[in-house]
């Protein structure tokens, strides 16, 4: 049973992730530590910053790597990403709006400090660039030195199954419950639905010796769908998210035969926050809609722009809560124009714009690249691949 919020004995005994009772502040390089500060303020369209970071709690890790290899790999990342960072004498600081990375040279290596507000953003901080050093297969055995053995990471919520409506023709709406969802309605657009292999039902991820997350059966193992929240009522407790219904899709099937009482596992919050400009544009397919319905309604009454979105059915036309300068367009698949006819056409302003794309993977390479032959910076658009034709 879920409600149990107890983990598997792997490496050592389950405790609840409530027992946190104190939290060490770890001794680091003296110029890791830096005020707190608005990271949405160090470039004007980035992802807006939920809230205020004021830094308390750290962990960190000692690569046995070259020192400036590590640091050249962390740059250039940054500079990909559009990433704001400082140089500093011996090292490198970035600010996100999780936290802020220390990455300060040693004689053993390079030495990564991570601070963030709290234990929730600390460890998505931490699974982030856990999992950029692991694309990168570098120091695959490093130890994290916050640890609390056996207990769930702090990101994973249990919740009750409240109901599964098939509100539009192509769209389910299912709602949960739960103590933990309040923070589902900040810090992220984004959580992952958790799918338990045949083999460990029942058993769930916890946090082990080196301080990272270990998965029963191996992570690849799971099925971790993510899906957008579309909203959370936090007097009821509750939190909503649409599914696309497409054949062959696990959750889809799972939809299908869903009734109130069943336990879900969820995982987050994660991703992208709401875009920070002026004048936004909104371009997404049917896996996108709830996204882009979460960012729209979600907009301050300043904002202005467009968004444009495809459905596979006339009846699968939603109404969106918009502010008076925001239009929105609704393409059938088929028999309308596609979103990258209509990206063509986009009359983009001169500054203090946006602009948001999802779609298939290779519809949304052929947009980024339309999108910087137009002039747009990286840090002016967000261009996310939620499928694959591969595996549809």
């Amino acid at each position: 049973m879920l409600s149990r919020r107890l983990a598997p004995q792997i490496g050592g005994p389950a405790r609840r992730s409530g027992e946190f009772l104190t939290v060490r502040l770890l001794a680091t390089e003296r110029f890791c530590a830096m005020p707190s500060r608005d990271t949405t303020s160090l470039h004007p369209h980035v992802f807006r910053a939920p809230s205020e970071i004021e830094l308390s709690m750290q962990t960190t890790t000692l690569l046995h790597i070259s020192p400036d290899y590590g640091l050249q790999m962390i740059r250039a990342r940054a500079i990909e990403r559009s990433l704001p960072f400082e140089e500093k004498s011996n090292g490198l600081i970035l600010d996100l709006p999780l936290g802020q990375i220390c990455a300060s040279k040693e004689t053993a290596g390079l030495r990564l400090t991570l601070t963030a507000s709290d234990q929730m953003k600390l460890h998505l901080l931490q699974e982030a660039v856990d999992h950029r050093l692991d694309e990168e297969g570098v120091a695959l055995d490093r130890r994290w030195s916050l640890t609390e053995l056996g207990v769930v990471p702090p990101t994973l919520t249990f919740a009750t199954v409240v109901s599964c409506e098939r509100l539009y023709p192509s769209y389910y709406r299912v709602r949960l419950s739960g103590a933990s969802l309040e923070r589902f309605s900040r810090d992220g657009l984004h959580f992952r639905l958790l799918f338990p292999p045949e083999a460990y039902k029942g058993q769930w991820p916890i946090v082990s010796v080196n301080g990272r997350v270990e998965w029963p059966g191996g992570i690849s193992q799971w099925h971790r769908p993510v899906y957008t929240t579309r909203s959370v009522n936090l007097e009821k407790g509750t939190l909503d998210f649409d599914v696309f219904a497409h054949d062959g899709g696990r959750v889809t099937d799972w939809c299908r035969t869903l009734r109130p009482g069943v336990e879900a596992a969820i995982m987050g919050p994660g991703g992208e926050w709401l875009p920070d400009a002026r004048w936004i544009a909104l371009f997404g397919d049917e896996t996108a809609l709830p996204a882009i319905a979460r960012i729209l309604e979600s907009l301050p009454e300043k904002s202005s722009g467009v968004a444009t979105i495809v459905i596979s059915d006339p009846r699968d036309v939603q109404h969106l809560d918009t502010t008076g300068g925001l239009t929105v367009r609704w393409l059938v698949r088929g028999k309308d124009m596609s979103l990258l006819d209509e990206l063509k056409k986009l009359q983009l302003p001169d500054g203090d714009r946006f602009v948001w794309i999802a779609s298939e993977r290779s519809e949304v390479n052929q947009a980024r690249d339309m999108l910087a032959d137009r002039g747009l910076q990286k840090a002016e658009m967000r261009v996310a691949s939620y499928w694959s034709r591969q595996k549809l």
